[in-house]
């Protein structure tokens, strides 16, 4: 294994989930899914989210990373080729579900196979790796817009599956002079009932991966409300990944100097700005440029939530902080945003459901001023 081939990875894997998570809502919309639908279909997605992660990390210890990565991008590949022949309600409430299992583990993987390959090799880092990921996301992004402009969006389905199965030649073991091994732990419910300011951070986790839902995930529905065109829609989501570039290193920098708390609070605000401007002034040259700050929004929080959860975990289990990010921002939050906003969107429409979540996020980042407000009185002072 190189750097090279991990640089390649992450660049095919994430053109591979652009091309079809960036227009796939708007494949079941022009196909009569209604929103309550599409939310439905896209909780059922994350809803297995915090259960086949860390089981994949399990089998991924025992026969090594690029071995079992291969073979999840094998199946992800086949399973998003039928995809595209099934077009009935009741059957993707079944076949989502499926192919959840085996497409989730394929990020957090090859996230860890950097972070082993980094660790291993100091001249390169986590970052440094992930950063052709969201590269990878823009590109497709854009193409696929230009493209899909074009050509029938039906075609998403074989574009992305033949990204997956390219990734096979880069994953290939001849000799294994390393394994590398995800080493992901699990958590304890009842661990979290008996830390208090743990179990309170990991609401406010999920209460903000409900109020990122919209940005989340219906953002290409939002874009095609206000009349825009599949390749508007893929400048938007390459915005939003361009934009993460450069906030992650700055994000790590500003945690020396501000702390987890000052970075978070900054990400929260953000989200309630984004949410504003796509709700209170729709437009689309407005929301393009607002995609330029999911830089802060995501990069921010997610690099302030690992360093705080670190800290409120015991020493040697700082894994235990992504399984937790995994399981309450992106499965149980997302999932319940995701069964919200459908029903909502049928009724008012996107621009309605962005005023209303800027509200929930209003409130989420007060909750967590107060949060916070209250850990610098507690035990939690003395530990963050």
């Amino acid at each position: 294994m190189s750097a090279g081939k991990i640089r390649a990875i992450y660049l095919l894997l994430y053109m591979g989930f652009a091309v079809w998570r960036v227009y796939y809502n708007v494949f079941l919309e022009d196909i009569g899914f209604t929103g309550a639908q599409i939310g439905t279909l896209n909780a059922l997605l994350l809803s297995t989210i915090f259960i086949v992660v860390p089981l994949w990390g399990y089998i991924a210890d025992k026969k090594g990373i690029r071995p079992t990565l291969k073979w999840l991008a094998w199946c992800t590949a086949l399973l998003i080729f039928i995809l595209g022949y099934i077009d009935t309600f009741w059957a993707l409430l079944f076949f989502i579900p499926l192919l959840s299992v085996f497409y989730h583990p394929l990020g957090p993987l090859t996230d860890a196979l950097a972070i082993q390959f980094a660790q291993n090799d100091k001249k390169h880092s986590f970052g440094s790796f992930r950063l052709w990921g969201s590269l990878g996301w823009a590109l497709a992004s854009v193409i696929g817009g230009m493209v899909f402009k074009r050509i029938a969006i039906s075609y998403i389905f074989g574009v992305s599956a033949l990204f997956f199965l390219t990734l096979s030649p880069l994953l290939i073991t001849h000799k294994r002079k390393k394994i590398y091994r995800p080493h992901f732990e699990s958590f304890k419910i009842s661990g979290l009932l008996s830390n208090k300011p743990l179990f309170v951070f990991i609401l406010i986790l999920t209460f903000y991966g409900i109020v990122c839902s919209p940005v989340n995930s219906y953002l290409n529905l939002y874009f095609k409300e206000l009349k825009a065109g599949n390749n508007i829609i893929g400048y938007a989501y390459a915005i939003m990944a361009f934009s993460e570039l450069p906030f992650f290193i700055l994000g790590n920098r500003l945690l020396k100097t501000l702390g987890a708390r000052s970075v978070i609070s900054i990400a929260m605000i953000v989200m309630v700005i984004r949410l504003m401007l796509y709700g209170f002034a729709p437009g689309i040259a407005v929301s393009l440029a607002t995609g330029a700050l999911q830089g802060i929004s995501l990069s921010f929080f997610l690099v302030g939530a690992v360093d705080y959860l670190h800290k409120l975990t015991p020493a040697g289990r700082h894994a235990t902080s992504q399984s937790i990010i995994w399981t309450c921002y992106s499965g149980i939050g997302q999932m319940l945003g995701n069964l919200f906003i459908g029903p909502i969107m049928d009724k008012l429409g996107m621009v309605s459901v962005m005023k209303i979540f800027t509200v929930a996020a209003l409130f989420c980042f007060i909750l967590t001023g107060l949060y916070f407000q209250m850990a610098k009185k507690q035990i939690i002072s003395s530990k963050v």
